[in-house]
């Protein structure tokens, strides 16, 4: 059999399936991880370090890779993509889905929307991906080596207007809670077919890998990626926020510490003494049942003037340590 002979029909591979929901899972580990930074409860240096970072770019390859290697599978069981119908409606949901999650960013992330995220670049690369399911495998796998290139090779101050960051080839990367351009993410999906054509010819379904229940889980996950993906932030983020209106977290109350402080020292130069006199703020709140309405602005009159007089109190008992 040549490299560009037909691909032979195909059972659904199970593992796919199970990949793919094993990467959905790590996405909800890293979002999760976002959401608790965000809203104070872990340490907020974590979501911008280095190692976070690369972990969210692994796992979005992983996704790209299998894009791939489920166009691959699509064609084996279906025909040419792009004269399938079930092709060009889970292309058609996909571009639904990235429009609906850009107008949701720019609603709550105002200065990060997500304008080209990775259903974005799913889209986009599926289309380019398609017509190369059927060619030899080295021609998706050097066009995937030249997109993952690209951005070293052309990458031009042209490419900096708001207009072509989509392309990735700009000389710096616009703020975005998730961009994922074009280039060089193109190449995960291109490498991906090239894997997916090996796989299929080699048959590697197990079927007992089906039968496992940690496996099959993954599969259901993985067979239900979109819906999957469009459900699990904002479930994470609407738990977090009901959380944040009834309990102040960690990282809330180190903050309003700072804040309190710094407004402090602005008035009387001395740092300890505004730190300690703060701590007591927030102590005296706490113990007096209006911590909360106050980390929200919200207090009572009367809670106002109990405030008022906790304040006085700790900076007196501050003064005289």
């Amino acid at each position: 059999m040549t490299d560009a002979a037909p691909l032979p029909k195909r059972p659904r591979l199970g593992w796919v399936d199970s990949a793919r929901g094993l990467a959905l899972w790590a996405m909800v580990g890293f979002h999760l991880t976002w959401d608790l930074a965000y809203f104070g409860w872990v340490d907020r240096a974590i979501p911008v370090s280095v190692g976070f970072h690369w972990l969210g770019h692994a796992i979005a390859a992983s996704f790209l890779l299998l894009v791939g290697v489920s166009l691959v599978l699509a064609e084996a069981a279906r025909g040419p993509l792009l004269k399938s119908r079930a092709f060009w409606r889970r292309w058609a949901t996909i571009v639904v889905a990235a429009g609906a999650i850009s107008a949701a960013s720019y609603w709550l992330f105002p200065e990060t929307p997500i304008f080209f995220g990775i259903l974005h670049c799913i889209a986009l690369a599926s289309l380019i991906a398609a017509p190369l399911v059927a060619a030899p495998v080295w021609i998706p796998l050097a066009a995937g080596a030249l997109a993952l290139a690209a951005p070293r090779l052309f990458a031009a101050s042209f490419f900096d207007a708001p207009a072509l960051w989509w392309t990735g080839l700009g000389t710096f990367e616009p703020s975005s809670n998730d961009f994922r351009p074009l280039l060089p993410w193109l190449a995960f999906v291109l490498f991906g077919v090239a894997l997916g054509r090996m796989l299929v010819r080699r048959g590697t379904a197990s079927e007992a890998d089906r039968r496992d229940p940690l496996t099959r889980g993954l599969a259901f996950c993985g067979r239900h990626s979109l819906v999957f993906y469009l459900i699990h932030q904002p479930l994470l983020f609407g738990l977090f926020s009901l959380l944040a209106m009834a309990v102040v977290s960690p990282g809330r109350e180190q903050a309003f510490v700072a804040q309190c402080a710094a407004q402090c020292v602005a008035d009387t130069s001395e740092a300890d003494l505004c730190q300690r006199t703060c701590a007591c703020v927030v102590g005296r709140a706490k113990a007096a049942g209006y911590w909360l309405p106050m980390n929200r602005s919200a207090l009572a009159p009367e809670q106002k003037l109990r405030a008022h007089d906790d304040i006085i109190a700790c900076f007196g008992d501050s003064q005289a340590r």
